[in-house]
């Protein structure tokens, strides 16, 4: 039996498929969930979810959110995604470095708040290119139980 997980906006399907392994950004860290997992609800983070089918990894970007865990089904609702465009990673590396930066160089909170959900941003983004340099991802055109919907 696999897990079949769902990726859901206020305003759209992500995605839609099954999957051998789910890994979640929490806001404690990272969140492994396999068959056969506990119930479970937790808070996500700005960070990369990662979802295994055949040994393949597919990342996608989220913007905080809640994942529902009940019986093998994975239910992510996440206030936003960030679509991977042709994005090099010597641009993306800067970003992050910038979004380093302006947390250090925060005069006030609320400077600082923003500029960290920045630089997880842009870490997420990191680590979603260098999943697509090393080959590790799915081809999404090749999975036929999967429904994707470009942003």
């Amino acid at each position: 039996m696999v897990l079949n997980i769902r990726v859901l906006t206020p305003d759209r399907v992500i995605c839609s498929t099954t999957a051998d392994e789910v890994v979640l950004p929490g806001l404690t860290g990272q969140v492994g969930i396999l068959e056969g997992h506990a119930a479970l609800i937790t808070a996500l983070d700005t960070g990369l979810l990662r979802i295994k089918l055949e040994n393949k990894w597919t990342p996608i970007i989220l913007c905080g959110g809640l994942a529902e865990v009940d019986r093998n089904r994975v239910t992510v609702l996440v206030n936003d995604v960030e679509e991977l465009v042709s994005v090099e990673l010597s641009e993306a590396t800067q970003d992050l470095e910038k979004a380093a930066l302006a947390v250090e160089n925060a005069d006030n909170s609320k400077a600082r708040l923003d500029a960290s959900l920045e630089l997880k941003k842009a870490t997420a983004r990191v680590e979603a290119i260098n999943y697509f340099f090393n080959n590790l991802c799915v081809d999404f055109d090749i999975l036929k139980t999967t429904s994707f919907i470009k942003l």
